[in-house]
């Protein structure tokens, strides 16, 4: 799968930028492999497009003004909660012949069979690998198969995936991906309610003490 991007160098930077986003151009910065960051300027809809399918795993061609296309990773992308759309791109040139370290997101297969039966959840623990290898072989994702989790509290653990030699895992082994947990079940807070109905009832004795006391002198004065 070969994706391409296209880019122009910026020349409009801060509060100024806003007005290339209400012309459907995302800014953004190229850096990285030893060499200075760039000011970009992307086109809206066609980063859009590119990042579905990349992510921040798979290698893009970026052009950059018509020039020579280097290979690039989509390192971080900005987003805002009130505007639709990246904000802001950060994007990564890489060397093929370097190894690099990125993180890889975990892809759950199957269903554990507790689950399934409705007796337990799935607590997903971990939702991404970091791993090191040359940029030709980063995984697109780490497929985590949780068929095998027989019984509440069975786990799959980072030494227990099995990943191609060129790549090196470097989260550590015993983190754990993925659990098998029992439901949780609301506690009712027993003490206190005991407490609670222990204070009602003194507080009832104590206006029945009251009301007789009331009683008692109000038939004295008489």
């Amino acid at each position: 799968m070969d994706l391409k991007l296209t880019a122009s160098k910026r020349t409009v930077n801060g509060r100024h930028v806003r007005r290339l986003r209400t012309e459907g151009v995302v800014p953004g910065v190229v850096y990285g492999h030893r060499s200075e960051s760039e000011a970009v300027s992307l086109d809206a809809a066609e980063f859009r497009r590119v990042y579905a399918k990349a992510g921040r795993t798979h290698l893009v061609d970026l052009q950059l003004d018509g020039g020579r296309a280097e290979k690039i990773l989509i390192k971080e992308v900005q987003t805002h909660p009130r505007f639709e759309g990246a904000q802001h791109v950060d994007l990564f040139r890489i060397d093929l012949k370097e190894k690099l370290q990125i993180e890889v997101p975990v892809t759950i297969v199957g269903e554990a069979p507790p689950v399934k039966r409705g007796d337990a959840d799935l607590l997903i623990n971990l939702h991404a690998i970091e791993v090191e290898c040359l940029p030709s072989e980063i995984p697109e994702a780490i497929e985590v198969d949780v068929s095998g989790l027989a019984e509440i509290d069975d786990a799959v653990r980072v030494h227990d995936l099995h990943l191609p030699e060129n790549v090196t895992v470097l989260t550590g082994g015993d983190e754990m991906i993925v659990k098998v947990q029992a439901h949780r079940v609301a506690e009712e807070p027993v003490e206190e309610a005991a407490e609670g109905e222990e204070a009602a009832a003194e507080g009832e004795e104590g206006a029945e003490g009251e009301a007789e006391t009331a009683e008692t002198e109000a038939s004295t004065e008489s």
